[in-house]
């Protein structure tokens, strides 16, 4: 994602710097060794699934080979293609001179038709994660290849609808069968919002200023996102929430330091209603409908603004994208607040910060600050499930999801494993209606 990845990986380069000087200062070595991921494999019938390996050692070889023993097939990059039926094999990764790992692999059914859903998408390998609801417990997964960003649910139809890349995918949660829109060129989608009339927006975060950055899909009857219109945003589209039953939405422009309020009609055209300026960089975004109000984490950072950062939560008027109040810190000068939620049975609004790695949560509407929630390395954007009272946070860099209950503000559970670097959450309710 253009400029989104910034502030996380030169915190992650940073260390591995500072890992590189300790163990060259120590003058360490290891024997070459070689572990497969992920070791809980399980995928879903017909689908695929990526494997990835973790190396250790001075002298751990450079080349993996892989192959599998039983049902299935891999292919020299780690991609594992399961059968069309339950079954059990065990892949292996080998690196020569006796270096080798091997993990069973389980080929398991769709979840039943009524089964509460919990989907996480990961953008090192294009891995969807897919554990019940509220029990926590890993059902499954495929791997669609590229970088999967946003995810959301479409209740009515029970599908997923996730960006990879230049295309929107949608998953059939009954089969968790897929379907894939038509790559679209210099375009990269990152988070998506369904609208009404049965449409999907996404961003389009290498949009510059000026040009198409809002992509609006719709899926057909055979289960394929399809390309209905565009819309012009600003430089480097990235937020975005719905409003007033999916009628209106939201845009962040990163690097454009400005939100966009959007109306959608019946037939897929879309109009800029109005345009508001932020401070910088603004990023994750959510709706209060409520209280008609619009909260903006803008994700600044002294490397990209020197002196003059000021990382932080804004509040606009949802109509007028007026700004209500001064600038609200969420804690230290490289919090890096990320990602917004608003739960109104609560009366809560949630706030990631990537730096600080917690969720401040702050009462609404008096926006008084009333705890501060320990996360993983670099959390991400936060998903509620109002039905069952729970906030999901993905952890980027922890390969993992934080749970917290939106009333006590405790910890649930241990964080839940996932596929590797964890962006985006969304929670199916397959009983419900819009």
């Amino acid at each position: 994602m253009k400029n989104a990845f910034a502030a996380g990986a030169m915190l992650t380069l940073l260390g591995a710097g500072l890992l590189m000087c300790s163990s060259s200062r120590q003058n360490m070595s290891f024997s070459p060794r070689i572990a497969v991921a992920p070791r809980d494999a399980r995928v879903f019938a017909g689908n695929s699934l990526q494997f990835r390996t973790h190396m250790a050692g001075e002298l751990a070889p450079a080349g993996v080979r892989w192959s599998v023993v039983g049902p299935g097939s891999i292919d020299a990059n780690g991609l594992y293609r399961a059968a069309d039926a339950s079954a059990t094999a065990d892949v292996v990764a080998s690196a020569g001179n006796g270096v080798a790992d091997s993990v069973a692999v389980r080929t398991v059914p769709a979840p039943g038709p009524h089964q509460p859903l919990i989907l996480s998408t990961c953008y090192s390998d294009g891995t969807v994660n897919v554990n019940a609801a509220p029990s926590l417990a890993f059902i499954g997964a495929l791997s669609v290849g590229g970088r999967a960003a946003g995810i959301t649910v479409d209740a009515v139809h029970n599908r997923a609808i996730f960006a990879v890349e230049s295309q929107l995918v949608a998953i059939d949660l009954r089969s968790m069968r897929w379907r894939v829109s038509t790559p679209l060129p210099g375009v990269r989608l990152s988070e998506v919002a369904p609208l009404a009339y049965g449409y999907i927006a996404a961003t389009d975060n290498d949009a510059s200023a000026g040009h198409v950055g809002v992509r609006i899909f719709r899926v057909d009857p055979n289960g394929m996102p399809q390309l209905v219109s565009s819309v012009v945003a600003g430089e480097t589209p990235e937020g975005i929430a719905a409003a007033a039953g999916g009628r209106t939405f939201y845009v962040t422009n990163i690097n454009g330091n400005s939100v966009m309020r959007f109306a959608i009609d019946a037939s897929g055209r879309v109009r800029l209603l109005r345009a508001g300026s932020t401070a910088a960089r603004p990023f994750g975004i959510a709706v209060d409908v409520v209280r008609n109000e619009v909260f903006v984490a803008d994700n600044d950072t002294s490397v990209v603004s020197g002196a003059h950062a000021r990382p932080g939560l804004e509040r606009f008027d949802a109509t007028t994208l007026q700004r209500i109040g001064s600038m609200i810190s969420t804690g230290s000068p490289s919090s890096l607040p990320l990602g917004v939620a608003v739960d109104a049975r609560t009366a809560r609004l949630f706030v990631t910060n990537e730096g600080d790695q917690n969720v401040v949560v702050y009462s609404l509407p008096q926006m008084r600050r009333i705890a501060a929630l320990r996360t993983g390395l670099t959390p991400w954007l936060p998903a509620l499930d109002a039905e069952h009272g729970r906030l999901y946070v993905p952890n980027a860099r922890d390969d993992s999801i934080s749970i917290y209950d939106t009333r006590t503000l405790r910890t649930i559970a241990p964080a839940v494993p996932t596929c590797s670097y964890p962006t985006s959450v969304a929670i199916s309710h397959p009983d419900a209606r819009l």
